[in-house]
């Protein structure tokens, strides 16, 4: 403690020194009394305007961290609204008709229209699951209501979200098909796309003998389908046995009943015969191949469809599809709702006549 004490002493008599020799040193020249004295008043203005600002800051500070507060929980509050939100992977759900191209699959265009309503979905900050994953909730349906050969082409129904439920009444529901014939040869996928297996000779076959034939391939009657096709025998479809090498000598297809409504006999006038042309309204699971190549049994020659095209399938015709350069979101949406309103029109107008009919009953 006496050691503090004297080390007190010492500091205040050194600052007490300090202090004379400097009012010795102002008393002297009076002029660096004036100067030091400014210092010190700049000093203590200097002191103020710093303690103002370190205040002001000290008060900020706590607003600013309240409104980054209150921001994140606004931005959390919106992503939990966006997470309730049901998120609409359709825009519209329903079916449309497309023009299938040639020398696609039914399930390329399947696949390419998929595509683009993926991308759309996706550009609108919808998370979609993968195509093969099980959380079918989260992923575009896209589906269609009958299968068109690649070397034909023409209407195909499209399903899309709910639509693709009852794609199936198309499956079995009417259609209509302008084809072309050649008669003398024949190939093993009854079409130009296969390997000629049969040639005969045609001369005998005028026009009039085709129109003649034409009554007995109307109505119900038995048709064996292609090969080639998608028909499953034994629990194999009928063109994988096909492209293994098997041919109708080898595999028992069973005939099949089929109902053609009507047949219309075109005579191609450029070439003639033996190339002919057929306008074919018939029901759900009518291999056109395989009624071209009975018409030329029975003809007692041989013929091999050379193209056909889809003029009608349902409701729906040549004037309601879509051309694949019009293929797009806002195109493919805006069909299925147009679609949808005439769809609905044509069950309200059912209905109007069954009311009708009712009352003309009662009356």
């Amino acid at each position: 403690s006496s050691k503090a004490t004297t080390s007190l002493k010492a500091t205040t008599l050194t600052s007490t020194r300090r202090t004379f020799h400097a009012m010795h040193k102002f008393e002297r020249n009076p002029n660096l009394y004036t100067q030091h004295l400014r210092r010190c008043q700049n000093d203590i203005t200097s002191f103020r305007l710093c303690s103002s600002s370190s205040s002001t800051e000290q008060e900020s500070t706590p607003s600013s961290i309240n409104n980054q507060e209150s921001n994140s929980v606004n931005e959390e509050q919106q992503q939990q609204q966006q997470q309730q939100e049901p998120q609409i992977i359709h825009k519209v759900e329903g079916l449309c008709a497309v023009y299938k191209p040639l020398d696609w699959t039914s399930n390329d265009v399947v696949s390419y229209i998929r595509g683009i309503l993926e991308r759309d979905a996706r550009n609108r900050g919808i998370t979609l699951a993968k195509r093969r994953s099980k959380k079918s909730k989260k992923k575009i349906k896209v589906g269609h209501g009958g299968t068109l050969d690649p070397l034909a082409e023409g209407v195909l129904v499209l399903g899309v979200g709910s639509g693709t439920k009852i794609l199936r009444d198309y499956l079995s529901g009417a259609k209509s098909y302008k084809a072309t014939g050649k008669l003398g040869f024949e190939t093993n996928t009854l079409d130009l796309e296969g390997n000629v297996t049969k040639n005969a000779l045609y001369d005998h076959v005028t026009n009039e003998k085709i129109e003649d034939v034409l009554p007995k391939f109307t109505g119900n009657i038995m048709q064996v389908p292609p090969i080639f096709s998608a028909i499953r025998k034994d629990g194999k479809r009928l063109y994988e046995r096909a492209r293994d090498g098997m041919t109708e000598d080898d595999v028992l297809i069973d005939a099949r009943e089929v109902e053609v409504h009507q047949i219309t006999y075109i005579e191609d006038t450029e070439e003639g015969l033996p190339s002919f042309g057929l306008d074919v309204q018939c029901g759900g699971g009518t291999y056109i191949r395989s009624l071209i190549r009975d018409i030329g049994y029975e003809l007692d020659t041989v013929a091999t469809m050379t193209s056909l095209v889809r003029t009608q399938q349902g409701p729906f015709t040549l004037d309601d599809v879509l051309l694949k350069d019009d293929w797009n979101a806002d195109t493919i949406y805006a069909a299925v709702e147009r679609s949808n309103l005439a769809l609905a029109q044509e069950v309200d107008d059912e209905e109007e006549s069954n009311n009708g009919e009712e009352a003309f009953c009662a009356s």
